[in-house]
């Protein structure tokens, strides 16, 4: 799995790690990155599985049903590789924050509910985690910003909610925000992800 890392300037404790959309690029997501904390270090990842030329993070079977097994296959890669990464770069995981947009928002959410890396929390932005694969048995002081837009018809808000209850009955901490928008990012969420991040910073201070 190709990444990209952007070691913070002011030598930052803070890091995020950035989760592409279908067909995207470890690169997609620094705008967003930069709204959030700028001053933060970044890992980027590129999903590893390919649909029709297009990058991904796990398989389908169907534009609305995941193909389970890559889904836990690839989760694992993923997660071995962010500890791997975290140690060679240095990292602390548990002042670092995923911020996913759709598919990459799906792998994030994986990572959340099934490995063991502590992070401070996640913004995902368009999720719709159409799986049972739960397996991790509580969140520790994990903080996660959900949004949705009520014209998304690609991931519903409808979605958003059902993974916010999967998340709080393993113990997170977890709002959702709702957009007019679509499918797309709308700059609406960029501003609602930089005032949960400045609540989560806020925590991570007391780490």
């Amino acid at each position: 799995m190709e990444h990209l890392f952007i070691k913070s300037r002011n030598g930052s404790d803070r890091t995020l790690v950035l989760f592409h959309g279908t067909g995207g690029r470890e690169t997609d997501l620094l705008e967003v990155s930069t709204m959030v904390n700028a001053s933060a270090n970044v890992l980027a990842l590129r999903g590893a599985v390919e649909e029709n030329g297009q990058a991904r993070y796990f398989r389908r079977l169907s534009p609305r049903e995941y193909d389970q097994e890559s889904l836990r296959e690839e989760g694992m890669k993923t997660a071995s590789l962010i500890r791997e990464l975290a140690s060679e770069y240095e990292l602390d995981m548990a002042k670092a924050v995923y911020i996913g947009y759709s598919n990459g928002a799906n792998m994030a959410a994986h990572l959340l509910l099934n490995h063991d890396i502590a992070v401070a929390g996640a913004m995902l932005m368009h999720p719709a985690y159409r799986s049972e694969l739960i397996e991790r048995d509580i969140l520790l002081q994990s903080s996660v910003l959900l949004t949705a837009g009520a014209r998304d018809m690609t991931a519903t808000a409808g979605e958003a909610y059902e993974l916010k209850q999967s998340l709080e009955l393993k113990g997170a901490s977890v709002e959702v925000k709702l957009t007019d928008g679509g499918h797309e990012i709308v700059s609406e969420e960029l501003m609602e992800g930089h005032v949960w991040y400045l609540k989560v910073d806020g925590m991570m201070d007391e780490l």
